[in-house]
């Protein structure tokens, strides 16, 4: 059998990490899940990433980085309004809640963990200009009376993230249809009112 390359082990190795968050959480994920899952020791891991909290941070950025890029790329083909409203759907579409747990998640560590924190500053900047800039589209497409577009991307990632917290709570009245109706709410409102 082929020894796998060193940038296809480091990729193995952040997929079995990010799956462990996935999983466990952010918070109870270990080295010992990854180990187990691709089948190496610790010393491997440790060649790769210097320490847990490294691999963890690696891995949570890329998991990020890529649901946003990913996002950004289906909003980036439709009309602007409609893009808002799709963002209401793409909320609600991770089923079980997996994505939005490491995304909580990785949030509360970041009080704990400074590489986490650095990541997850990252992350909510690149959020908040992607949602900005769908509000910028609004403006431009329509051409209404502007929309304090940054102010507006800041509350409705709050809204969000409150939505998401809600609805991760076990029996939860918060249900994904409700969380969808109240982003949309508050996309409206952002928009002045604006149907």
């Amino acid at each position: 059998m082929a020894r796998m390359s060193g940038a296809d082990r480091r990729r193995q190795i952040l997929e079995a990490a990010t799956e462990a968050m996935l999983h466990r959480g952010v918070a109870l994920a270990a080295t010992r899940d990854v180990t187990q899952a691709i089948g190496v020791g610790s010393g491997l891991l440790h060649h790769y990433f210097p320490s847990w909290a490294d691999l963890r941070a690696e891995a949570v950025r890329l998991t990020v980085r890529r649901e946003i890029e990913d996002l950004n790329v289906l909003l980036s083909a439709l009309p602007a309004r409609e893009a808002l409203d799709r963002v209401a759907d793409w909320m609600i579409e991770d089923e079980d809640m997996r994505h939005w747990r490491l995304w909580l998640n990785a949030l509360d560590e970041a009080h704990r963990d400074p590489l986490l924190a650095e990541v997850m500053n990252a992350a909510m900047l690149d959020w908040h200009r992607l949602i900005a800039g769908l509000f910028r589209r609004v403006d431009k497409e329509e051409r209404p009376k502007p929309v304090d577009a940054e102010a507006a991307a800041w509350r409705l990632a709050a809204v969000m993230d409150g939505l998401a917290s809600a609805m991760l709570v076990m029996g939860s009245v918060v249900t994904p249809e409700r969380a969808r109706d109240s982003i949309r709410a508050q996309v409206h409102l952002e928009l002045g009112g604006r149907a």
